[in-house]
């Protein structure tokens, strides 16, 4: 017979490839993880595992038993929440999945989760980073409840709610004296600029809105190239150069007086796509026919969506 308890061991050490994270999310020890993992590898007279070291990683029959598990305990943890809510009691866990390009948002959901969970105390919540191309088929495959996405899907099957508005701002030291001022993009020239590392969307606005100017990244005195705004926001407080940044994030350094950050002045209008320092971000969630939805991650929809579309009710 299925044990659903070792399952749920066994796909949270398979996804994150490792017992002693598994032992954390269940409060075991890593020994008991073994224990539970070669509970299940007798039972299906198979070998899970391939272990290296600390390292782990699932063989051919774990990854077929991780395809079977994770339907079966996404169900028997809908089954449970659906009875406790008929009982007026809403909990559970619901997943929540981000990106580089998306993690902004963590300065703006966490109060946001918390609001709610003034209301609902035994929901918790997990929020996990994922590539930039797989947030979206997380949340087709069921893997997460919510992602935190760039741009609107196309699909039908994914309704979403805009989080928030943020704009790309320069962000600088907090003595300079561009501070609090708007310079345009000419202005860049000769200054020690830092520049986000390929493939994160800052990067892709950052070369569309130069290239309207006549400029490239080459044209700049790029003194770093940095993977992470917080990168950047840091490299800036600590005099190393200016570079753009989420105003979401950079207003929240501001305040404390790390940094300083001015507005940046577009050279007219363009017709390729980016063209804009200005970006929004979107929370996403499958509406595909004959998906069932956990009651806490409905209760969580509706408490956004009133928030979002309506600030100051709640």
């Amino acid at each position: 017979m299925v044990n659903l308890y070792q399952l749920m061991i066994f796909v949270a050490a398979g996804e994150r490839g490792s017992f002693s994270a598994a032992a954390e999310e269940f409060k075991l020890t890593q020994p008991g993880v073994s224990q539970h993992i070669r509970g299940l590898e007798d039972t299906y007279k198979v070998k899970l595992f391939n272990r290296n070291g600390p390292r782990i990683e699932l063989t051919e029959a774990g990854r077929r038993l991780m395809e079977a598990a994770r339907p079966l305990i996404a169900q028997a943890l809908l089954l449970e929440e659906a009875f406790n809510a008929g009982l007026g009691e809403v909990r559970g866990r619901i997943n929540i999945t981000y990106t580089r390009s998306t993690a902004a948002a963590l300065y703006i959901l966490p109060e946001l989760l918390s609001q709610f969970h003034r209301r609902y105390d035994a929901v918790r919540f997990s929020l996990t980073q994922t590539g930039e191309d797989t947030a979206l088929e997380k949340l087709q495959d069921r893997e997460t409840h919510l992602a935190l996405l760039s741009r609107p899907p196309r699909q039908k099957s994914i309704e979403t709610l805009l989080l928030y508005s943020d704009e790309l701002v320069l962000v600088l030291p907090p003595t300079h004296p561009w501070n609090g001022t708007q310079v345009s993009l000419a202005d860049l020239k000769g200054q020690p600029f830092l520049l986000r590392a390929s493939g994160s969307e800052t990067r892709r606005r950052t070369e569309i809105v130069l290239r309207a100017a006549g400029l490239s990244p080459n044209d700049l005195n790029v003194v770093a190239e940095i993977d992470s705004p917080e990168g950047i926001i840091l490299a800036a407080e600590h005099g190393l150069g200016l570079g753009f940044a989420s105003q979401v994030i950079a207003r929240q350094f501001a305040y404390n007086g790390q940094v300083g950050y001015a507005q940046v002045r577009l050279a007219g209008p363009s017709s390729e796509p980016g063209f804009d320092l200005t970006r929004e971000i979107f929370l996403g969630r499958l509406v595909a026919p004959g998906i069932e939805r956990p009651p806490s991650l409905e209760r969580l929809w509706d408490f956004l969506r009133l928030h979002l579309e309506q600030p100051g009710l709640l």
